[in-house]
């Protein structure tokens, strides 16, 4: 037992040394979050088009299939385009959200549907990691190991408790018009703030601003419109304030002109109208109350006891890194109200539109906007109490530092507790991300779905088979099955696939007892499908 105890305290000492530095906390919280990604990622290579992946694949698959080489490129392009003017005319504006929902990878051979995850997962982590550390490096002057460690936490709790795993990084039209673009906005926002912090935009930038705000501009409507305001609001800082010069404001407004321009396509498209017919619209002012008020039950509903003690950990984690930026983290109170604002203002479009938050992949943006929130307030209040801190006399500052050892002490033993009578070890773990991944491969679900899928698209390629006729697979992972033919021959998703495959039937079969149920559980996803587009 002493041996174990020696061993035991040895590594302790050796890692709380080897911790201390912030390029090795870094380490740490970076190898914690790539650990944690590998079962997501493993099990993508499981995953199969679902959905309305078909639907929006229909005419860049075709022009794929009829002109093979490097020829099918200009075609599939132009099919691209032409799936969302067909889109704006019919459904709704989302012309730019269209364009990349028909050219996901796995149109060219279903082999790459493995790719979705990667890309989707890239363009999450690549928003927040420039976001974290364009305003806590380079505009906050913490170091660079900080403000990467800070992106490692908030990844963490925004991958592996998001509400819908599916509908954020497996299935491509469900996710990459929500979880795709909010990484995207990220990065225009970062480079925007970096912007106005610098007063220059180089030319290189300005390109490059002006490329993801055109791509925002034609995307999913709640992205869309927190991009519109946080642009209007800066904008309108620009114009005004005397510190800018006349060249920068010339480059905002340019950015503003292009965005609304795509904007104003976006809203007004017939689409929209045909679509909004199927739904009772609330009044704006209506719609931005309703918002406050739903926003603010679903910040509790969302948080639970993990978010709540990484948040307090960053708390306190920043009071001792924040004492050499100069920035004054003034009135606290209205930080909060912006930053707040800035989440329920995507909450707006569903409940003006459809009087309600549908699908998860809606819900998993909002989640994000939550962890940001709070992320972003533990690091001000932090700050704000810091230079209350430093601008207190002497006598005060030594009281405070004698007695920060009971008050962290007391804190760590609040934390504990609330642990231990809040965290339920087996549905904390089933609920997240990487866990659900892994127990579909550990039980062989994952497999078992992939085996059966590709024997189906074996049948789809086929094209001496006209009529196609599946049954319904054994398992239905978590993560990977949203349904995709139904019993009914005449419906739009069967539709769909038989014009994605040239084929003249497709059906699903289903056991005589379980055809209503089987029926109904079908349209409720189709349903949900569609009404989540125009979120």
């Amino acid at each position: 037992m002493e041996l174990i105890y020696q061993i035991t305290n040895e590594f302790w000492k050796r890692f709380w040394g080897w911790i201390k530095e912030e390029k090795n906390q870094e380490r740490f919280l970076w190898a914690c979050l790539g650990i944690s990604l590998l079962p997501i990622l493993a099990l993508s290579f499981f995953n199969h088009p679902v959905m309305d992946d078909f639907n929006y694949g229909i005419l860049t698959h075709q022009a794929f299939v009829n002109n093979k080489g490097l020829g099918c490129v200009i075609p599939v392009l132009q099919a691209a385009v032409q799936r969302s003017v067909n889109l704006w005319h019919g459904w709704q504006g989302t012309f730019t959200f269209a364009f990349i929902g028909a050219l996901r990878p796995s149109i060219f051979t279903e082999k790459l549907t493995f790719t979705h995850t990667f890309i989707l997962l890239a363009l999450l982590i690549t928003g927040i990691v420039y976001f974290s550390r364009i305003i806590l490096h380079r505009m906050l002057g913490l170091s660079r190991h900080i403000a990467m460690g800070v992106a490692a936490v908030v990844l963490i709790l925004c991958i592996q408790y998001v509400p819908v795993g599916l509908e954020a990084f497996y299935w491509w039209i469900g996710s990459v018009g929500y979880t795709g673009l909010f990484g995207v906005m990220l990065v225009l926002f970062a480079k925007v703030f970096l912007s106005r912090y610098e007063k220059h935009i180089s030319a290189k930038r300005m390109a490059g601003m002006t490329a993801m705000a055109f791509l925002l501009s034609g995307g999913m409507y709640p992205v869309l419109l927190l991009t519109a305001v946080v642009l209007a609001l800066n904008l309108l800082d620009v114009l005004i304030a005397k510190q800018y010069d006349k060249r920068i404001k010339i480059q905002i407004t340019a950015l503003n002109i292009v965005f609304f321009a795509g904007f104003i396509l976006n809203v007004a498209a017939p689409g929209n109208r045909k679509r909004q017919s199927n739904f009772d619209p609330r009044t704006p002012l209506e719609a931005v109350y309703k918002s406050y008020t739903k926003s603010l039950d679903y910040l509790f509903e969302c948080t639970n006891v993990v978010i709540a003690l990484v948040m307090i950990g960053l708390f306190v984690y920043m009071l001792y890194k924040l004492k050499n930026t100069k920035f004054s983290f003034r009135c606290p109170l209205m930080f909060t109200l912006v930053s707040y604002s800035m989440v329920v203002v995507m909450w707006v479009p569903a409940i003006y539109a459809v009087r309600f938050i549908s699908g998860g992949r809606y819900y998993n943006i909002l989640y994000y906007g939550v962890i940001l929130f709070y992320t972003a307030n533990a690091v001000y209040y932090a700050g704000w109490l810091r230079r209350k801190y430093e601008a207190c006399e002497e006598q005060m500052q030594a009281l405070v530092r004698n007695a920060a050892p009971m008050l962290l002490g007391v804190l760590g033993i609040l934390c504990v507790v609330l642990g231990f009578l809040k965290i339920n070890v087996v549905r904390d773990l089933e609920e997240i991300t990487s866990a659900t991944a892994l127990k579909s491969m550990v039980y062989g679900e994952a497999q078992v779905y992939h085996k059966e899928i590709k024997e189906r698209e074996a049948m789809y390629h086929d094209p001496s088979l006209r009529r196609v006729e599946v049954q319904e697979v054994t398992y239905r992972p978590e993560l990977l099955y949203f349904g995709t033919l139904t019993p009914d021959p005449e419906e739009s998703r069967n539709q769909a696939m038989c014009a994605y495959y040239d084929k003249d039937y497709m059906v699903k079969i289903v056991p005589e007892e379980e055809t209503g149920d089987e029926t109904n559980t079908d349209g409720e996803h189709e349903e949900a499908a569609q009404e989540g587009e125009g979120g």
